[in-house]
């Protein structure tokens, strides 16, 4: 049983840092990329607090996927 966790552990981390980086590529697109604004419909004023929020999101996800990766023996 305790293998079996130590796996789901792993790979649920793998997800998890997955997505943190995703999102905090999103938050560079949607800082440097027009297009990406225009996408998700936000003004000028709303690109920081969107930056803002990807980045939290992103490093939380990130922090907490390694932990549950490198999860003590």
């Amino acid at each position: 049983m305790g293998k079996a966790r130590r796996v789901v552990s792993q790979l649920v981390g793998g997800i998890q840092c997955g997505l943190g980086a995703l999102a905090s590529v999103s938050a560079f697109l949607v800082y440097a990329s027009p297009s990406m604004r225009e996408a998700l419909a936000m003004t000028s004023e709303e690109v920081y607090l969107y930056m803002f929020l990807f980045l939290v999101f992103g490093i939380l996800s990130i922090l907490s996927g390694l932990l549950l990766f490198r999860e003590e023996k």
